[in-house]
């Protein structure tokens, strides 16, 4: 069973695992903490409201602190392994992976959020410092689906738009 006590002494593991730093992962643990316990005083991790009991961590659970449902949700997100191979990573089930993996990515979210490290959704969401000359951009191609340009019905129009990718129909 993977836990955080396993990696945190070796800070590549917990690169690779999480594609945090052991500082900024330790960062981002109170404010995920913080999300978590007030979920849980509201809601079962079945996400029903919470009627009498409040919530415990039971004796053989898998993720029994909250680094190690940090370390849980990060590296699924990070390796993106089938909930099969992230519950036997954990020493779970995979339905119980499932049910994690749902109810720790919407925390880690607010979390992030909480700590001013969402990423941005969209270029109108970024925050853009004119003054500074460091803000890059990656120019990437549009995915396959992305509408195409209308064909101008204009021959020199349509040459400007040529890819260059078909061969010229005689």
């Amino acid at each position: 069973m993977t836990g955080y006590q396993d990696i945190a002494d070796n800070e590549q593991k917990l690169l690779a695992l999480t594609g945090y730093t052991s500082e900024e992962f330790e960062a981002l643990l109170p404010y995920f903490s913080a999300c978590f316990k007030a979920y849980v005083a509201e809601y079962t991790l079945e996400g029903k409201l919470r009627q009498q009991r409040r919530y415990s961590e039971y004796a053989n659970s898998p993720l029994p602190t909250m680094a190690d449902k940090l370390l849980f949700i990060l590296s699924a997100l990070k390796t993106n392994n089938l909930q099969v191979v992230q519950g036997h990573l954990f020493g779970m089930h995979q339905p119980e992976a499932c049910l994690w993996f749902h109810r720790l990515l919407p925390l880690l979210n607010q979390a992030l959020a909480d700590c001013g490290e969402l990423p941005a959704r969209s270029m109108k969401t970024l925050p853009i410092d004119q003054a500074s000359s460091l803000t890059f951009f990656h120019d990437g191609t549009a995915p396959r689906g992305y509408p195409p340009i209308q064909r101008p019905k204009d021959a020199a129009a349509q040459k400007t738009h040529y890819s260059g990718k078909k061969k010229a129909i005689p």
